[in-house]
C-alpha cells in the first residue's frame, strides 16, 4: 500500500539557486540595483533577458524585478547555461546577499519554489556520519614488550 500512496503525490520539480551579481560593482548603476534588490520580496517573479554585450568576457543574461528594473546579471560562470535555457526558464526572487541576490529557477517551465525554512540557528548540512574504526594492521600485537630498555 505504501507504493500506491507515493504515486498519488504530485512530483515537485526542484528549483535551482542562481547568483545574481552586479549590485556590488563600482558603477553608477550599482546603488539603483541594490535599492531594487532591497524592494524585492521572496517569491516575487523576476525576468531573465539576454544581452548582446559581454560581462567578464561572457554573453550576459540580465535579471529584472517584476517592476521592470534591473537587479543585476546571472553570474558569468552560469550565464552560458542560463542563456541556452531561457525559453523554458521561470524565476523568482529568493534573497539578497553580499554579492547581490539569489534567485530560484526551474528549467522545465514549472513555477519555482522557495526552499523550506530551517529552524533558527540550524545550518543546512548532511547528517553527521561517524567514520568507521581504523583497521588494525598489526592484529593487536603489543610491540612495547619487545622494545629494548
Amino acid at each position: 500500500m505504501r507504493i500506491a500512496a507515493d504515486l498519488d503525490r504530485p512530483a515537485v520539480t526542484p528549483s535551482i539557486g542562481l547568483a545574481i551579481v552586479g549590485a556590488e560593482f563600482r558603477t553608477e548603476c550599482a546603488p539603483r540595483r541594490q535599492a531594487e534588490i532591497d524592494r524585492c520580496a521572496a517569491g516575487e517573479r523576476v525576468t531573465l533577458r539576454p544581452l548582446k554585450r559581454l560581462v567578464e568576457g561572457v554573453p550576459a543574461v540580465s535579471v529584472y524585478s517584476q517592476r521592470g528594473r534591473q537587479i543585476g546579471y546571472v553570474s558569468p560562470s552560469h550565464a552560458d547555461w542560463a542563456r541556452n535555457l531561457l525559453p523554458s526558464m521561470r524565476a523568482i526572487f529568493h534573497k539578497s546577499d553580499s554579492f547581490g541576490a539569489v534567485i530560484r529557477v526551474t528549467t522545465d517551465g514549472t513555477t519555482p519554489t522557495l526552499p523550506q525554512p530551517t529552524r533558527r540557528g540550524e545550518m543546512m548540512r548532511r547528517p553527521h556520519e561517524v567514520p568507521p574504526e581504523p583497521v588494525d594492521e598489526f592484529c593487536g600485537i603489543n610491540f612495547d614488550r619487545w622494545r629494548r630498555r
